[in-house]
């Protein structure tokens, strides 16, 4: 009886064990394999991510440098040269510091490298930095790099440190450099006018939106060289400032080679999984160079814009990932065991074992839908930051450089009317000097708020710099423009603005307007006309709005 009760459990138990040992282990494979998968996925978004939020920027700041070089008051130093003309620039730079504040230094450099107005962003404030402590940078290479493009061209400094009397400033800064060249009326190169951005607005999004997924260590963003621009470890990054030879290339050669060579992709080595993107934050148009931003290092070769990149890079270490595999290892073994004891026992916990497996399935593909939203949602903002002016909300220079031109093409093509108002606010800088820019503030947002109620939705508004404001009006004539804009200037006159308990004056703002054909069939040509006619309106008294003359007629 026993020897048949043997032979019972070795030709029956046994082998449903090891079948049943055999399925287990095919469900353990299967679950890591899924595991691995989703997690592979969420690093790829979280790359994602942080690539799109360094997308933009450099955009907006070029545009702010050409118009630095296109100022009327630009062109009056270098035509002119005296100090009304200086101090008249000198207040433009300042103007735009205070309306942006995302610029650390707004520059005119003259052709010798002798800096000549040069406005710091300081405390929160824009602050002219007095003559005495100008310096010449004719050994930097933003300097020597813009004085040799062709004319248009923008100069993009690479992501580095700002450096004062060839030493770099502490605490670090971050910076970006946009330069161009400027010529005056008889085509005589003048020098360049640069603007310093903030680089730390970059990298702290980059970091928020890399940092955003729980458990992840922090993301690399490495240079076109492999140097560390932001690290897990502070201690890793600007390293080529300081003339360190340790890099991300020597730490990790075998990656870095396979990183620098490819656009993106995802593979494992011994030191754990790989993630890598690339960005190229530079258009047509724009130029860099491959150089030391230490003066004295020489110039260096030009750089294509396509060769600027920056490498946004993820790791999760192998025995992160070892441990993620095996995390309910000991589980799959109890299972194991208790198939192997006993088959009722073991079908009871297969089932719970395959219902777990589909628990964890499902909620991993909800953490993926939940990143992806995640992602989505920071695009979207990040969208809206790009086109949209921080302090009014109305739309900002780069959304209407993009739509103007579309505008007028469509009103053209369909014969249809369309109107550009450009509104000043009457004595604004007296006003800013009396009541502090708080006040100033206060009053632009009431403005802007006083043009989204009086504006149609068709209308276009965009904050043209600092108190500046041009209007798209598809399918109004002059007569339709100046009636709106009427109302809405006497809303403005009365909206009677407050700033800490304070009543403030009355505010009114002049206003000049242009319309497709009359005026013009091209965006610059409607601008010029509209800015024409309001400093008509400027110089006959103000607090009145003014269409522009046909071409050809004298204002």
């Amino acid at each position: 009886m026993r020897s048949r009760l043997t032979r019972y459990l070795l030709t029956m138990i046994l082998p449903s064990g090891l079948l049943c040992l055999i399925f287990v282990t095919s469900l353990y494979q299967e679950e890591r394999a899924l595991f691995r998968q989703n997690l592979e996925a969420a690093e790829a978004l979280r790359l994602l991510a942080g690539a799109r939020s360094l997308s933009g920027d450099v955009g907006m700041v070029a545009g702010d440098v050409r118009l630095m070089a296109s100022l009327p008051s630009m062109a009056a130093v270098l035509d002119k040269g005296d100090d009304a003309a200086l101090a008249a620039l000198t207040a433009d730079f300042v103007a735009l510091s205070a309306s942006r504040r995302t610029y650390d230094q707004l520059r005119w450099i003259d052709e010798t490298g002798m800096e000549r107005v040069r406005v710091d962003y300081v405390q929160n404030e824009p602050f002219v930095v007095p003559r005495e402590r100008l310096q010449n940078k004719a050994r930097r290479y933003f300097f020597t790099d813009t004085m040799q493009l062709a004319p248009g061209e923008i100069f993009v400094s690479p992501l580095d440190l700002n450096v004062e009397q060839d030493r770099v400033e502490t605490p670090i800064k971050p910076v970006i450099r946009l330069a161009m060249q400027v010529k005056d009326g008889a085509g005589q190169l003048r020098g360049i006018v640069i603007a310093n951005y903030f680089g730390s607005y970059l990298l702290d999004k980059f970091t928020e939106v890399t940092e955003a997924h729980e458990g992840n260590v922090r993301v690399n963003l490495l240079n076109r060289d492999g140097y560390w621009l932001s690290a897990p470890l502070a201690a890793d990054e600007w390293g080529f400032m300081f003339g360190r030879k340790e890099h991300f290339g020597t730490r990790f050669p075998g990656a870095w080679k396979r990183i620098a060579g490819e656009e993106r992709g995802q593979f494992e080595d011994g030191d754990g999984l790989w993630s890598f993107t690339t960005v190229r934050p530079l258009v047509a148009g724009m130029a860099s160079a491959i150089g030391s931003p230490l003066a004295d290092s020489g110039r260096s070769a030009p750089l294509d814009a396509n060769a600027y990149v920056w490498k946004v890079v993820s790791r999760l270490p192998a025995d992160t990932l070892m441990q993620a595999g095996n995390r309910n290892l000991g589980g799959w073994v109890l299972i194991t065991l208790m198939f192997m004891g006993a088959l009722v026992v073991g079908a009871f916990v297969l089932a719970r074992a395959q219902q777990r497996r589909d628990a964890m399935a499902e909620n991993l593909r909800a953490l993926n839908r939940r990143l992806e939203e995640k992602v989505r949602q920071r695009t979207e903002e990040l969208h809206q930051q790009a086109i949209r002016d921080s302090l009014t909300g109305l739309f900002n220079r780069r959304y209407l450089d993009e739509t103007l031109p579309r505008e007028i093409h469509r009103a053209l093509r369909e014969s249809q009317e369309l109107a550009v108002v450009m509104i000043d606010l009457d004595h604004f800088k007296s006003f800013n000097d009396q009541w502090g820019h708080e006040a100033g503030d206060s009053v632009l947002l009431g403005v802007a708020e006083a043009l989204l109620d009086g504006l149609r939705a068709s209308d276009i508004a965009c904050r043209y710099g600092g108190e500046e404001i041009l209007i798209v009006m598809p399918g109004a004539d002059a007569d339709e423009a100046v009636r709106r804009i009427s109302a809405i200037s006497s809303q403005v006159r009365n909206m009677g603005a407050r700033v800490m308990g304070r009543k403030l004056p009355a505010v009114t703002f002049s206003a000049g307007v242009a319309t497709v054909p009359a005026h013009g069939d091209s965006a610059d040509m409607l601008v010029r006309a509209a800015d024409r006619a309001l400093y008509m309106a400027k110089e006959t008294g103000r607090d009145r709005i003014l269409v522009a003359r046909p071409p050809g007629e004298p204002d």
